[in-house]
């Protein structure tokens, strides 16, 4: 795995910064690593930054990026993602949402964090 993960355990909700070049096939050891993070710790919402994740995905890789999303997160009441404007398609958060996983992308952290502790 190539992304650098950095973990926070919150009170309210947990924060992860990625940085990373944007390779598909880093995509579900960066997932696997979250889910056994928000395990450990018991959280059950968390922030995913992504903004320092250079590059850009396909539509057919966000799709991927959604399903692998919900797989490994489904246990997560709310996932918000933190990601500069341009890059918000909202193909993975529409797969994964239509799963059942309450995850949206914000392009504002204060945004994101009020929807993650509303």
């Amino acid at each position: 795995m190539t992304a650098t993960l950095h973990y926070t355990h919150g009170p309210a909700f947990a924060a992860v910064e990625i940085t990373a070049l944007a390779f598909i096939e880093d995509v579900e050891p960066v997932l696997r690593d979250i889910a056994e993070r928000t395990r450990e710790y018991g959280d059950r919402r968390i922030l995913i930054n992504i903004n320092d994740v250079v590059g850009t995905f396909t539509a057919e890789e966000h799709q991927i990026i959604g399903a692998l999303t919900y797989r490994y997160l489904a246990h997560m009441e709310k996932v918000a993602t933190l990601a500069p404007p341009e890059k918000i398609t909202g193909v993975s958060a529409g797969v994964a949402r239509a799963k059942g996983l309450e995850l949206r992308a914000f392009p504002a952290l204060g945004d994101a964090v009020g929807w993650l502790v509303s």
